[in-house]
This record gives C-alpha cells, sequence and structure tokens, in this order.
C-alpha cells in the first residue's frame, strides 16, 4: 500500500533526522537492496536481510505466508489508474533452504487491473481487486491456477480516488476472513448481478467474508483509512490507521472517529477513540507541521502508518510478544506501541522503534511472520508520493526479514499434517503453526472429512491447560470445525476466566439462534459478572439478538453506574439498543431513564425527538424529566432534548413542559437552567419568555444568568427583542452578548447605536460591535463612512474583519476599505517582499530583546479567539502548540500569507441568511436541518432552511495583513512570544 498510504499523507516525503551519515546518499535513488537491509538500525540481537528485492519483486502492495511458508505477494503495477487493465499480478516467491532469501520465483496470476490485498487457503487465493473480491482456485497448491478467477462479491469502491478503499485480508481466530476498507471509498456489495436496491452499503472501516457459507459482513464501522488487522493471545483485534489517530482496538458494531456525515452512523452521536495514549507526529492540527523535525523524530517519525503485526512468534525476545508493530511511512521505520488491558478494552503506549531504515525510499506496507519467528516486512520503496497519486517508480520494490540471532527457517507444508500433528500444534509456542494449523482442520472440515476424533482431542487439550491462552486457541479449533455446542458456551460463561467467558459470549453470538438458556446466560452476566471485558461483548452482542431479546440484558448492562468512564462500554451499550426506538417507545424512554450511565440517558432522549414524528416522544421525555427524582438525571434528559431538536426554531410545546419548567426554571445549576430557558423558547413558553426578558435587564441578576437569558432571548428572533439589546449596548455585564445579538436581526437603529456607543465599549465589546456591523452592508457602509470621516479614530479593525466586510461583495464598502485600511490581499511579489523584509528586521539579537508578556498581550488580542497555545485560547484554528514555532520562515509564512495552503478542515465558508445576514467561520457541525458555524467570537446554528446561499471560501480562516496592523515592537513582542518554550505571565 505505500502510495495506497501516502496519499493520505499530508506532505511531500522528508528525510527524517538519523545520524548525519545517513544523510549522505542521494535522495533521488533508493539504496540498493541488499545495503538497504545492512543499513537498517535495529535493536541489538536483531539482524535484517534481504528476502527480494527488485526485479524480482516489485510494487509489493500487500503479501501472504502460506502453509508451506511461501510468499505471495501482489504486485500492483495499475495504480493510480483504475478501469480494466490488467497488468496487476501475483508472484509466489519461495525460500527453499531457509537461508531468508528467495530462490524460487513463479507467477501465479498477471491479469488483476488493481490489487490492494491477497490471502490464501481453502484451496486457492483470496484477492481483493476492487471493485471485486476474486477468488482463484489453486487446490494442489502447485501455484497455477484451476481456473479464471471466482467473482464473489462485486461493488467495493473505486469511485472517490485511487486509494483509501477496500484492502488486505487476515484469517480471525473464528475461521473467517477479514479485511479493512478506507473510509472515502464507500462501497454497494453484492454478488454479481445483484440489484443495487438489494446490495449493503459499507462506509469503510472491517468487515469479514466466511470462506465456506460464503457470507459477508459487516463487523466495525469508522476510521479513516485501516491498513491491517491482527490479533492478540485473547483473540482481541487491533487496527492500524494511515492517519491521525493511528490505533483502534476493534470490538464488533463499534463506530469509530471520524464521522465523515455517513448514514451508517447517523444515530451513533459519539465514536469510539483511538486507544493511542500518543502521537507519532507534533503538528496536531496540522499533521505537516514538524515533518522532518527532530521533535517529530522522537515523537515517532510521522502521521502516516500501514500494516499490523501483533508479534506471537517465538524467535524474538520475550517482551515483544503481543506488542504491536506498523510501519511509520514518512517516518521510515517501525513503530512499537505496547498494548495494556484498561477497563473493558486496551490502551496503547509508546515503545522503542523496532526499526528505522537509512534508505530515502523506504515506504513499509505490510508485516508477517513466519514459522521460524521471523517477520517480514515489504517496501514500496518510492518517493515522492503524498496527497498525490503520481506514481514516480513502478520498477522498484523490496522484503525484508527480522530476525533475532542467527536462525535457520524449518521446511514446513502443514497442508500435508496429520490430524494429530495439526491438533498438537495449537499448542506450539510460535503463533504462526497454531493459526495455519487451525485453518487446515477448518478446510479439512468443510471438505466433509469426519472430525469427531479431533474434537475429542481438541477437548482433551482445553481440559488440560491451565494457561488461558492455549485454552483459547483449543477453543477457537473446536469452533471452526464446528465441535462447540450450546453446552460447552454454557460451561464458557461459567468459567473463573474473563477471557474464556467474553468468549463464551462471542461464540454464542455467532449461533444463528438464542435459545432461553443463552438468553438468561446473558442477563446473568450482564447483571453480576464483575469484568468490563466480558460486559463489552456483551453490549458487542446486543447487535445480533433479536429486538425483544436485548431489553432485559441492556438494562442490566445500563445498571453499572461505574462503567460510565470506561471507553467502550457507555457507547457499545447506546449502538446495541438505538434500534429500541422502533420497537417499544416507552420502554425505550424507560431503559434510558432507568440507566445508570449518563451518555445512555441523554442518547435516549436525544434520538426519541430525532426522528420525522417525535411529538409523542417528546411530551413522554417531559413527562420522565418531570418526575424522576435524580435532577442530574433530568439535567441529561433535557440535553438530550435539545441535541435532538437542534437547528429548529419553534416546536409545539408539549403538555407536560409546565411542570419542567416549574421545577427547573430556576435551577442553580447553570447546565440545567440552560436547557431548560432554550427549551422553553422552543416551545414559545410565555412564561419562560417573561421570565428571560426580566432576567436579561435586571442588574441584579447575575452576569452569567443574564447572559445565558440575552443568548436564550436571540435564539427564538422575537421582533421586538432589538429594542431590549439596544438598551443593553452601555451595560458592560452584558455588552458584548446584546451586541453579538443584534447581528440576528435586521433593525435600521443597529448600525448609528454602535457607532455611537463605540468609544464607551471595552475591548471586546468593540470586537463584537465591528463584526455585527460587518454582518450587513448598510451598517457597514455606515462604519466605513465613520471611520473615513475621522468620526470613529484608532479602530482597531483586524483583517478577519476586514475579509468579513470583503465578503459582503459591496464594491463601495470595500473601496472605503481599500482606502482606509489596506489591501485585503497583496500581490505575491508583494508578500514575498514582505517577508523578506520582516525577517531581516527579526535578526536573534532583535528577537531576544522580545517583551513575552506584551508579546503575549498582542497575541491575545489578535490570535487567542482562533488558536491555542500553552493550553489557553480558541479551538477555530490549530492548536500551535507543536508547530514549527522555533522555525521563523514558518512562523511569517503562516502570519503573512496563511491561504499559501489551506487545510480542508479551515477553510472558511460564507453564508447568507434568508434574512440578509452573512456570516463567515468555519461550518463544526451540520445536519439536515441545520448548520453550526463557529466566528471568531461566536458560535452560530442557522436553519437550513434560512440559508439563502453558502460558498466556500479559497481563503484560510487565518486572515492576511495581520501584520501590518503593528508596530515593528508589536511584531517582535509576538514573535518571540510565539517561540518561547513555556506560558509567561500576563
Amino acid at each position: 500500500m505505500g502510495r495506497m498510504l501516502i496519499f493520505i499523507c499530508v506532505c511531500c516525503v522528508v528525510t527524517s533526522p538519523l545520524a548525519a551519515d545517513d544523510q549522505l546518499h542521494n535522495a533521488d535513488q533508493p539504496l540498493p537492496p541488499r545495503e538497504a537491509a545492512e543499513s537498517m538500525v535495529v535493536p541489538t540481537g536483531f539482524h535484517v536481510r534481504l528476502f527480494a528485492g527488485e526485479p524480482d519483486v516489485m510494487q509489493p502492495i500487500g503479501f501472504c505466508v502460506d502453509d508451506r511458508a511461501r510468499l505471495w505477494v501482489a504486485e500492483a503495477y495499475n495504480y493510480p489508474v483504475h478501469g480494466t487493465q490488467t497488468g496487476d499480478r501475483i508472484v509466489i516467491l519461495e525460500d527453499v533452504d531457509g537461508d531468508g532469501h528467495f530462490d524460487r520465483r513463479k507467477v501465479f496470476f498477471d491479469k488483476l487491473n488493481y490489487v490492494t490485498g491477497i490471502e490464501v487457503g481453502f484451496g486457492g487465493a483470496w484477492v481483493m481487486s476492487p471493485p471485486n473480491l476474486l477468488f482463484i482456485p489453486d487446490a494442489d497448491s502447485d501455484g497455477v491456477p484451476d481456473s479464471e478467477p471466482q467473482v464473489l462479491l462485486d461493488g467495493f469502491g473505486n469511485h472517490a480516488n485511487a486509494h483509501n478503499l477496500a484492502n488486505g485480508f487476515a484469517w480471525g481466530p473464528d475461521g473467517w476472513l477479514y479485511g479493512t476498507h478506507g473510509r472515502t471509498n464507500w462501497s454497494l456489495l453484492g454478488k454479481p448481478g445483484t440489484p443495487d436496491e438489494q446490495r449493503v452499503r459499507f462506509d469503510g472501516g472491517v468487515y469479514r467474508y466466511h470462506p465456506v457459507r460464503h457470507v459477508w459482513e459487516p463487523y466495525a464501522d469508522g476510521t479513516t483509512n485501516p491498513w491491517g488487522i491482527d490479533w492478540n493471545d485473547y483473540g482481541e483485534a487491533f487496527v492500524c490507521n494511515c492517519v491521525n489517530p493511528h490505533l483502534f482496538h476493534v470490538i464488533a458494531g463499534a463506530h469509530y472517529e471520524p464521522w465523515r456525515n455517513r448514514e451508517s452512523s447517523r444515530f451513533a452521536y459519539e465514536r469510539i477513540p483511538t486507544i493511542a495514549d500518543h502521537l507519532h507526529f507534533v503538528g496536531v492540527n496540522n499533521v505537516r507541521d514538524g515533518l522532518g523535525s527532530a521533535a517529530e523524530d522522537s515523537a515517532g517519525g510521522g502521521h502516516a502508518h500501514c500494516g499490523t503485526l501483533i508479534y506471537l512468534g517465538d524467535n524474538w525476545p520475550p517482551e515483544y510478544r503481543n506488542s504491536l508493530f506498523t510501519n511509520n511511512i514518512h517516518g521510515r521505520r517501525i513503530n512499537n506501541d505496547i498494548l495494556a488491558r484498561h477497563g473493558s478494552g486496551y490502551v496503547a503506549s509508546h515503545g522503542a522503534d523496532l526499526m528505522r531504515s537509512r534508505d530515502p525510499w523506504f515506504m513499509g506496507v505490510t508485516l508477517q511472520s513466519g514459522p521460524a519467528g521471523e517477520v517480514y516486512a515489504s517496501d514500496w520503496s518510492d518517493t515522492g508520493e503524498c496527497h498525490s497519486i503520481r506514481n514516480t517508480q513502478r520498477q522498484t520494490g523490496r522484503i525484508f526479514r527480522i530476525t533475532y540471532g542467527d536462525i535457520e527457517r524449518p521446511q514446513v507444508n502443514l497442508a500435508a499434517c496429520t490430524d494429530a500433528e495439526l491438533v498438537a500444534f495449537q499448542m506450539h509456542a510460535n503463533d504462526w503453526y497454531v493459526r495455519h494449523a487451525r485453518r487446515v482442520l477448518h478446510e479439512r472440515q468443510a471438505a466433509g472429512q469426519d472430525m469427531t476424533h479431533v474434537a475429542a482431542a481438541l477437548r482433551k487439550q482445553f481440559d488440560k491447560e491451565t494457561a488461558t491462552s492455549k485454552q483459547l486457541r483449543a477453543l477457537w479449533a473446536l469452533h471452526v470445525i464446528s465441535k462447540v455446542d450450546e453446552l460447552m458456551l454454557d460451561e464458557l460463561m461459567n468459567m473463573d476466566d474473563e477471557y474464556l467467558r467474553a468468549w463464551g459470549v462471542r461464540l454464542a453470538c455467532e449461533m444463528s439462534t438464542f435459545s432461553e438458556e443463552t438468553l438468561a446466560d446473558f442477563a446473568r452476566l450482564a447483571g453480576n459478572d464483575p469484568s468490563q471485558l466480558v460486559r463489552l461483548h456483551l453490549t458487542s452482542g446486543l447487535q445480533r439478538l433479536p429486538a425483544q431479546g436485548r431489553w432485559e440484558i441492556a438494562a442490566a448492562l445500563a445498571s453499572h453506574a461505574g462503567d460510565a468512564s470506561d471507553a467502550n462500554l457507555p457507547l457499545m451499550l447506546w449502538y446495541g439498543i438505538e434500534p429500541l426506538v422502533q420497537e417499544d417507545l416507552s420502554r425505550f424512554i424507560q431503559l434510558g431513564t432507568g440507566a445508570q450511565i449518563p451518555l445512555i440517558q441523554r442518547h435516549v432522549a436525544r434520538r426519541v425527538v430525532d426522528q420525522p414524528e417525535f411529538t409523542t416522544g417528546l411530551e413522554l421525555i417531559c413527562q420522565a424529566a418531570a418526575s424522576v427524582e435524580n435532577n442530574a438525571v433530568a439535567a441529561e434528559l433535557l440535553q438530550g432534548l435539545l441535541d435532538g431538536l437542534d437547528g429548529r426554531r419553534a416546536v409545539s410545546m408539549p403538555p407536560s413542559w409546565p411542570r419542567v419548567f416549574a421545577r427547573f426554571g430556576k435551577s442553580e445549576r447553570d447546565e440545567l437552567a440552560s436547557c431548560v430557558i432554550r427549551l422553553a423558547l422552543l416551545f414559545d413558553d410565555p412564561h419562560a419568555l417573561r421570565t428571560l426578558r426580566t432576567t436579561a435587564a435586571d442588574p441584579q441578576a447575575s452576569t452569567a444568568a443574564r447572559t445565558r437569558a440575552i443568548t436564550a432571548l436571540v435564539s427564538k428572533r422575537s421582533d421586538d427583542l432589538p429594542s431590549l439589546l439596544l438598551a443593553l449596548i452601555d451595560d458592560h455585564a452584558v455588552q458584548s452578548a446584546a451586541i453579538r445579538g443584534l447581528a440576528e436581526f435586521e433593525d435600521e437603529r443597529t448600525g448609528a447605536a454602535l457607532i455611537n456607543s463605540f468609544v464607551r465599549l471595552d475591548n471586546q465589546a468593540q470586537q463584537d460591535a465591528l463584526l455585527t456591523l460587518a454582518s450587513r452592508k448598510t451598517w457597514a457602509a455606515q462604519l466605513m463612512t465613520a471611520i473615513e470621516s475621522g468620526r470613529l479614530r484608532d479602530v482597531p479593525l483586524t483583517a478577519y474583519t476586514a475579509r468579513q466586510l470583503h465578503s459582503l461583495g459591496d464594491e463601495r464598502i470595500t473601496a472605503t476599505l481599500r482606502r482606509v485600511w489596506g489591501e485585503i490581499r497583496e500581490t505575491n511579489d508583494e508578500r514575498a517582499a514582505l517577508l523578506a523584509a520582516t525577517k531581516k528586521q527579526l535578526t536573534p539579537a532583535v528577537l531576544a530583546s522580545a517583551n513575552l508578556a506584551a508579546g503575549r498581550a498582542v497575541f491575545d488580542k489578535q490570535c487567542a479567539s482562533c488558536h491555542m497555545l500553552f493550553g489557553e485560547g480558541g479551538k477555530i484554528g490549530p492548536d500551535i502548540t507543536g508547530a514549527q514555532r522555533m522555525n521563523l520562515d514558518y512562523l511569517l509564512e503562516n502570519l503573512i500569507d496563511p491561504s499559501a495552503a489551506v487545510a480542508k478542515d479551515f477553510q472558511m465558508e460564507i453564508i447568507e441568511t434568508s434574512n440578509g445576514r452573512v456570516v463567515s467561520g468555519l461550518v463544526t457541525a451540520e445536519s439536515s436541518t441545520a448548520a453550526t458555524i463557529t466566528t471568531v467570537n461566536d458560535r452560530v446554528v442557522i436553519p437550513q432552511t434560512e440559508i439563502e446561499s453558502r460558498k466556500i471560501s479559497s481563503v484560510s480562516m487565518m486572515p492576511d495583513g495581520m501584520l501590518k496592523q503593528l508596530t515593528a515592537d508589536q511584531i517582535r513582542d509576538l514573535i518571540g512570544y510565539l517561540q518561547s518554550t513555556q506560558q509567561v505571565p500576563k
């Protein structure tokens, strides 16, 4: 997947800061294959040997190891061009003498058009070649196809781009063939000839295919571009993700970040985060920041990852067992993540890199283990591929073998072993034997062989062994040969070990039907089992149960208040119960109100009103909020209602609402009071409106309560509200809230009132006033006239406000702006000259004299509303704490020409509403009913029905011209502060 992964990276390939002698090689050419292997940096005792290199292997997009330890390599020559052109191929490389270098090479098939993954088993090769999942028969394993490929499924996406699509395969411990799938190229799957309306849409994540029953099913939804899946000793799965976040614990039925606005996780509401407690890069919000720097090198090398391996071999030192390894693309290395149980899942911590390549073209793709405990790593071997589909080289590619000490690989052929030998291999120290032997047993059972004696031997292993991991191996082998019956499942769910109980649940959920006894076991474990791991797999299993079988189990799982802070359990439980809203609305609400987990309380209320017909559900939630004893539960229910009704201007008042307002309308808990007020306005509650008006105007009320009241009234958009807001302009406590609110109303008095009061406003209120005046053409014209005439002097007009004025599209306003403020955008030559001149002024001696406290004051005024530094500031733009702040060129380029390279996440949108307001900012959330725009001073929710027009600006949210408004001393102080290593006092 080299390029298939590098495409995700945000910047061109860079050279990591290894030792100085590592930099001497010409980056225009790769190291020769053997030299590349010999020069790799690995821990003491490890060795790297070239297994194969060009021209014997080229474009290795993926590979697997078969039962004879042959490497089946998928070579992707057609990338990045989709279509019908053949040429991609599969080659078989065999190390006959076991010395670590291949001796035989055979082309197995050369008529593929876009290969991305391969695995072998069940008499042939399983090949992912979007849009098709293919099976190429080779029953005698002679490396010659028995027939043309069979198309098992088609419809795998290849429509959006050349990458980020369905890719590699791996056999799971449960006998299924698992695959990972990028999120951009969604798929519409079915057997050939299936009509579109009968196909299944898959938006990306993890899926699986049963090799005997030929059933496909989604397994987990989300992530951006997962590439590679593997399992630890306990059968827990993990995937690496090409971009940040880079690692996930794979749970059946889970929804992972990011959302990407997909229907498949519309009602997930929240998604499970990464398990990594670290990043392998330093540019937190802009992954380009730091590429190639010493800080990036120390962190792990970069944000792009590919290939997943959990080491379970018997060659490397024992401390590596159950550690996870993944290729780091920009870092030219193999990262190590150390997995540790935490709650129901895992936390991955940063371990020392396993390997660092000195070859400037190294791009690791796939990692696979072998029968001697060795690990093979493929190298796409290219450069220049970064958010690009330019295929710079087609003739390169390598596969390396990583070992500890000097070893020779034994000759193996597990397909020729006896049943007894295969059973014995289940206890082998090297999991390579365990996995391959299990799959061969599965193949024999599928072929109709009597497995009674095998089952007896495996059951004897299970009963004899005391190590959980070895018991699980015997269990998995029994499962794939269909010898785990309901009696054994019941036995498993009553065992002392949490992993065995959890696997009892998981395997029971693989059954086609669920007996009363099984459901009773689930309910008992849900209520009484002390293990969060067991509860995790119960929550996962809910999605496989019939609706009527979920209620009791879900209620028991929701009773564990201690699970509320777990990373997985609240969300997995929610994913399992969400569909029940369509089964029994009253019971669904009772499930939410009875839950001891706040997220369930909140999401149940949200889901009740997040549907076309919600009147009955709204009334039931209000009844519950009015009667529930615990105010905290009521607060979650009401917040859920607000979440579900977001974007609506008015909703008919439910009959029980007055009871809710009477109980909580004067709550001293800010979050509860805020919910009640906002809901009251949605419901057009006249009593609430009177109360809010009184509170907003009452100088004796707290500033928080008054501000909350003003914000709520503005969201209601009462026609007579401007009079109240205008009266509050000079009220210091709430003037900013009042001024921001005036932007919502096209009132002819506003422009003159704000201009007349401008000099009396504090600094923040002045900025709010300028943005309000800049939101409508009439007011903006008045502002420009006042500035040009001298009526307003020393107006702190920021570059952002200037851009907002420019975005109104009025020639007279723009012309006046040009005269009183300057050009909105300089020419390239002008920017370059300004950058050079500023840099010349900012010598090391000048910066050493910077007043850092004064620089912080400039930052707070000009930058902090959008950017965070040292944990303080806004979140509209990137957190610049981890950016390349020591690089003066970087700072000046971003300050003087921020639009030179605009990340998509920070492109500004300009939205005009039906009542004439123009809002510029980032669309941070959007639904079918409303769009949420974050500006530098406000968060504005606009119903979709009120959006007249919208366009994406080609310029950055960060405006040009900032430095033009500063004196030389202010520029010096700001740069000095931005380059400081720690926060300074105000």
